[in-house]
Parts: C-alpha cells; sequence; structure tokens
C-alpha cells in the first residue's frame, strides 16, 4: 500500500475525515526509496522498535545526518497503524524551528522508517540531571533519584508512563496482575537520541529555554494539533543547542477523548485527562507548567513524594507541585496559572509566549536553579501545601 493510502486510511478510521494535509501528491513527496539510508549507530529502543543514526543520500551526491526511526520486524497492525499517524501528523506539523521534523520516510515494505531531523544533543531531561549531577556531590543525588520503595513508592522510572482504564470507574491504576505499569529503563524503552557532551548551561541558555518550548507548542496549537506527552523527555536539543518539541506518537488533532487503555504519563497530565480522558491545547499547557517545574528543578520528578495512585486524589484536592527552591516568584506564578482546574482560565500558549517575552522576570536565575544541596527539591516533604484548589 501506498504511504499516502495507507495514511488516509488510518486518518480517516480515528477522524472520520480527510488528513488537513490532504493532497495525495503532497504526501508522496515524503516518500524515499530505502536504498538512499544508510544505517549507522543504534541511539535508541523500546517496544516500538529502535532509532539509528543514519545518512541520507541527497540530491546533487551529498548527505544529511538523520534520525531513523523504525518499527521493529513483529509490529502488530495496530503499531503500524500509531506509525502511519505519527507520520502523518509530522507532515501535518510541519516546518518550525523549535519542533523537530520529518525529513521522510520509507513506507512502501516493512519495516517502516521515518526519517527525522538529528538532535545530537539529546533530551533536556538528561541535559538538566547532567547540569545538576556537576553542581552536586553526584553519589548522593543518585541515592535520592534512585531512591525506591519509601513507604510503598515506587521510582521515577516505574511511573512515568501509566496505565490508566477509562471505561470502568472507579477508574483504575493497576494491571490485571495488581502491578503497576512501567517503563523500567527510560533509556531502554524510550526513543531518546544518544547524546554529546552535555551543553554548558549559563544563566542565557538557562532564559530561552521556556520561551523556546513555548514557541514550538504554539506553532502545535495553531495547527490544531495537541501533543499529550509534553515534557522535559521530549523535548530534544540539536547541535546548536535549540529546543525542539519531538515525540508525537501520542498526538492528536483536534480536542481527543482517549479510548484505548494504553499507558499514560499520569504526572504530567491535567486533571481532565485523568479523570474523563480529554485532551485539548490546555491539557498541554498544563503538561508545559509541569515541564518548566522539571527545568526549574534541574529535572526533578514531579510528585516524588506522592504514589501513582495518590497523585489524582492530590490534585483533586487542589494540591499542586511546589515552587521550586528559590525559583522565580513570577514564574511559579505562571505555572499555577496553567494548572487552573477550569480549562479556559489556563492561558494559551500565545498567551504563554507574550508573558515569557515581555516579562524576563519570569525566567528562573541561575542562582534560584543552583539552591544548597539540603534543599532537596526532588521531595515534596518540605513544602507546605494549600488544600485551597488553584483558580
Amino acid at each position: 500500500m501506498r504511504i499516502v493510502e495507507a495514511i488516509l486510511l488510518v486518518w480517516h478510521k480515528e477522524y472520520n475525515s480527510s488528513p488537513p494535509f490532504a493532497k495525495k501528491n503532497d504526501s508522496e513527496e515524503w516518500e524515499v526509496s530505502r536504498s538512499r539510508v544508510h544505517l549507522g549507530a543504534l541511539i535508541g529502543s523500546g517496544a516500538f522498535g529502535r532509532v539509528h543514526a543514519a545518512l541520507l543520500d541527497m540530491p546533487g551526491g551529498e548527505t544529511l545526518t538523520v534520525a531513523a526511526k523504525m518499527l521493529s520486524d513483529n509490529a502488530t497492525e495496530e503499531e503500524m497503524q500509531d506509525f502511519l499517524r505519527e507520520i502523518a501528523m509530522l507532515m501535518h506539523v510541519g516546518y518550525h524551528k523549535h519542533v523537530i521534523r520529518l525529513i521522510a520516510c520509507c513506507t512502501r515494505q516493512t519495516p517502516l522508517i521515518a526519517l527525522l531531523e538529528h538532535a545530537p544533543r539529546g533530551d533536556l531531561l538528561t541535559l538538566l540531571r547532567s547540569a545538576r549531577n556537576k553542581r552536586y556531590d553526584t553519589r548522593k543525588t543518585y541515592e535520592s533519584n534512585s531512591e525506591s520503595g519509601v513507604n510503598g513508592r515506587p521510582s521515577e522510572a516505574d511511573t512515568e508512563y501509566t496505565n490508566i482504564s477509562d471505561s470502568d470507574p472507579p477508574i483504575h491504576y493497576e494491571n490485571s496482575d495488581g502491578k503497576l505499569y512501567t517503563e523500567t529503563d527510560l533509556e531502554k524503552t524510550k526513543d531518546h537520541y544518544v547524546a554529546e557532551p552535555a551543553l554548558h548551561l549559563d544563566s542565557s541558555t538557562m532564559r530561552d529555554y521556556a520561551l523556546q518550548v513555548a514557541l514550538g507548542m504554539r506553532h502545535l496549537e495553531e495547527r490544531g494539533i495537541i501533543h499529550r506527552d509534553l515534557a522535559a523527555r521530549n523535548i530534544l536539543v540539536d547541535g546548536a543547542g535549540v529546543l525542539k518539541v519531538a515525540d508525537f506518537g501520542l498526538s492528536r488533532s483536534g480536542v481527543y477523548v482517549h479510548t484505548r487503555l494504553k499507558p499514560v504519563p499520569l504526572r504530567w497530565l491535567a486533571p481532565e485527562a485523568i479523570y474523563s480522558s480529554k485532551y485539548c491545547s490546555a491539557s498541554d499547557v498544563w503538561a508545559f507548567a509541569v515541564l518548566l517545574w522539571e527545568i526549574a528543578t534541574l529535572g526533578g520528578f514531579p510528585y516524588a513524594e506522592l504514589s501513582n495512585h495518590q497523585v489524582p486524589q492530590f490534585l483533586s484536592n487542589g494540591g499542586r507541585l511546589p515552587r521550586p527552591a528559590r525559583a522565580s516568584p513570577r514564574l511559579y506564578q505562571l505555572m499555577t496559572e496553567c494548572w487552573s482546574d477550569k480549562l479556559e482560565d489556563r492561558p494559551t500558549f500565545a498567551q504563554i509566549v507574550d508573558k515569557l517575552t515581555v516579562q524576563q522576570q519570569l525566567y528562573v536565575d541561575l542562582d534560584c536553579v543552583f539552591p544548597p544541596f539540603e534543599d532537596n527539591f526532588t521531595s515534596l516533604k518540605d513544602y507546605t501545601f494549600t488544600d485551597e484548589p488553584v483558580r
């Protein structure tokens, strides 16, 4: 089946409409011969398949370094449809400086391959934690981050993606075997790219992070795309240090109601996504504020002292992530606006870009994100939580 036919079929099945880019020739222009793709080192793998560094032969004899995302040879029909949907979404995204770009694809035979813009410096989460570890005692930091089972609470790697049953009340957070869904080794199971030596995080770099992500998300918002998995782990950094929104495996177009039981990033989800499986751009705004919290804590883990079972109730009671140690009050004000229970009270990404552009004080000061070691910003136990809902 040709790529255009497959994508049209998948999109129509999902949305009962034609894809928004919808000229057939437009889709065919993305297809390249497999002979032009030369796979290199494996740089990521997961349940979906794997990611290789690759060279793409370009017209004129030049080559372009790309990231080749491939489905496994034994991918199911559903996984193939999800992969084609992701390719279709990337076609619709088009070009933006702060969004990872689809270069081409190979879909006329298996395994399916998406050729993506290469981001050699890896993901933002790894970069942030590398900066933290350079500043603090590495041994103590890793002991703090890897500590699991405190009062029965799981580790970070065990809780980034969790199954939520959205069909049978009450909401379930466990698999049928009674165990929480886990992606046990994030570096192996998520399709992250290989990281070159981490960027030096000076104050100028830190000031730009929030704005760069907001600009990328504003572009998606303008295109009617919901990301649904916005987090520091899904922000890639190119060779020039430019941040790019990536990982569109969960993305959808328009307001979306999730009906299938699949792992979800619980700790980044807005209440309407947790309880009603409803996703919209305002849901991405909520996740953006969690990402800001990750930046301000140099890769802290959200709600580290709460189990997966406790997070939804904590949010429904009006609880929110605490202000990171000595972070700007104005930055935290923006975060709490994004965490409003009412969708209509959350700012749009266009409004967030305006706020971040005009109000330079919103950026995290470098002194704020390097607090003394005894201020354990990955823990909630040292903070007082309000029981009042955030308005």
